[in-house]
């Protein structure tokens, strides 16, 4: 058995270089680029495969879809859906309460097919896959051989968060991951919480693009 010093050190420098990389890209005025977004971007994807796929054996079950159900779906879809429209609403209420503006952040894709496309796989369908490979997948099965199963969706939860360095999110980021955790036990896949991420995503995307 593995010890625990040792896997906490592997997950340590996973996190290190995830949270390295998006603090370098939203607080370095430099990197504030659409080319710099997407080296990032890159790297947070090569960051989520490598680790994942370094324990691949252990991992690769998680890509099976065990005993699918469509109703099962369509209701993990309703739920991402639903949710992400009261989130949007909250944070928009939330923004014109604390900062008296609304903060819309996809204005420049509307209109524009290419753009509205690509706004869409990089906020709905590329955070849907790599960030579930990251966080459900490679980090929480470390976590679940340190401590116990709560504790270990609660501490995957809160630092899937804190990636995002928006406090004014944290509200809604810590619940929306402690779900995907607990569904991502429940099943025992990565594909409920694949689904469940890009259709709250999507959701999202649509609020802004339509």
């Amino acid at each position: 058995m593995e010890s625990r010093w040792l896997l906490l050190k592997q997950a340590a420098l996973f996190y290190g270089i995830y949270i390295l990389s998006c603090s370098v890209s939203k607080f370095v005025s430099f990197f504030n680029t659409l080319f710099w977004d997407m080296v990032f971007e890159a790297v947070l994807w090569i960051t989520a495969v490598t680790f994942f796929a370094d324990r691949w054996t252990e991992n690769k079950r998680l890509f099976v879809w065990r005993n699918f159900s469509w109703q099962k779906l369509a209701a993990y879809l309703a739920i991402a859906m639903i949710g992400s429209i009261v989130v949007h609403y909250t944070v928009g209420w939330l923004n014109i309460a604390l900062f008296s503006k609304e903060a819309h952040y996809f204005i420049f894709a509307r209109g524009n097919v290419f753009y509205e496309m690509v706004v869409v796989l990089f906020t709905a369908v590329t955070p849907a896959l790599f960030e579930e490979i990251a966080f459900r997948g490679y980090l929480l099965n470390i976590l679940l051989k340190v401590v116990d199963a709560p504790q270990a969706i609660y501490i995957s939860a809160f630092l899937f968060a804190i990636i995002h360095l928006s406090f004014i999110s944290l509200f809604w980021l810590i619940p929306f991951a402690i779900f995907i955790g607990y569904v991502r036990l429940k099943e025992d896949t990565l594909w409920y919480g694949i689904c469940f991420h890009f259709a709250f995503n999507l959701t999202a995307c649509l609020f802004e693009l339509l």
